[in-house]
């Protein structure tokens, strides 16, 4: 196996490339696991809940939604331009 001191350029890169790929795939895993949790909470929420205060379950739950989203779009930038992506 070939040390940090012997490897490349081109090894480098593409060392760094995969590391930046598998933390990005792991940190998309672990976002849908969260938002999945949520999405059954809020199942289970409008099953039990009174008809009244669905309309407020359900805003809440699509502001959420947004809000989580918004927040992992700005992750996944800010991932991409440490990674040296031209385009964010």
């Amino acid at each position: 196996m070939q040390t940090a001191e012997m490897m490349t350029q081109p090894t480098k890169a593409a060392l760094t490339m995969m590391e930046n790929a598998m933390e990005t795939g792991a940190e998309m895993l672990a976002f849908g696991a969260k938002r999945l949790e949520k999405d059954i909470a809020f199942q289970q929420d409008m099953l039990t809940a009174a008809p009244k205060d669905m309309t407020h379950l359900g805003m809440e739950f699509w502001q959420e939604w947004l809000d989580d989203y918004h927040e992992e779009a700005g992750r996944m930038a800010m991932r991409a331009r440490q990674a040296g992506l031209p385009f964010f």
